[in-house]
């Protein structure tokens, strides 16, 4: 049950861009929590749905917030790449709050 409710709130929060750094952390556990219930419910003999469901909503919570993070990440490098600065986002971002600081100064 444990993994479920983690692997919801990872995959949630995984469309959120910066509140999905918060993915990172949630979606191993669940995925985790769902590998031990699995092993558990074997054992047992029941909770076997509620471990799977649980895993796959981790693995799908880790996979969206990897792709928003590149999605983002490209976005702003083609942004980058139209407004006339380097391809690089890092160099990007860096002259373009050098460009906010020189216009604060004024």
């Amino acid at each position: 049950m444990t993994s479920l409710v983690l692997g919801i709130i990872a995959l949630v929060l995984g469309f959120i861009p910066i509140i999905n750094v918060v993915s990172f952390a949630l979606a191993p556990l669940a995925i985790i929590f769902g590998i031990v219930g699995l092993v558990v419910s074997s054992k047992r003999g029941s909770g076997k749905g509620t471990s799977i469901a649980g895993l796959v909503t981790g693995l799908l919570g880790l996979a969206v917030t990897i792709f928003m993070y590149v999605a983002i990440y490209s976005a702003l490098g083609e942004a980058c790449e139209d407004s006339g600065f380097s391809g690089n986002a890092g160099e990007c971002l860096d002259e373009i709050s050098e460009d906010v600081d020189d216009l604060e100064t004024m």
